[in-house]
């Protein structure tokens, strides 16, 4: 099963739930790995990079374009 990732590098996101929740960031890139919300998880997401914070990494469905 794959999976299609919607964004790539550079695209400007906020985080629409979780602990970052309603925080801007920029989409650095697209990964298979454990995230800041499911550590328990392996899990399709992003790296992003925040305004607060330096990297996080979220689900894919944690994300919305801006």
């Amino acid at each position: 099963m794959g999976h299609f990732y919607r964004y790539i590098r550079g695209d400007r996101a906020v985080i629409v739930f979780g602990k970052r929740a309603g925080v801007l960031g920029v989409v650095d890139s697209a990964v298979f790995q454990r995230t800041l919300d499911y550590p328990d998880d392996y899990s399709p997401g992003y790296h992003v990079v925040l305004v607060d914070d330096p990297v996080v990494t979220v689900r894919w469905d944690q994300v919305k374009g801006v």
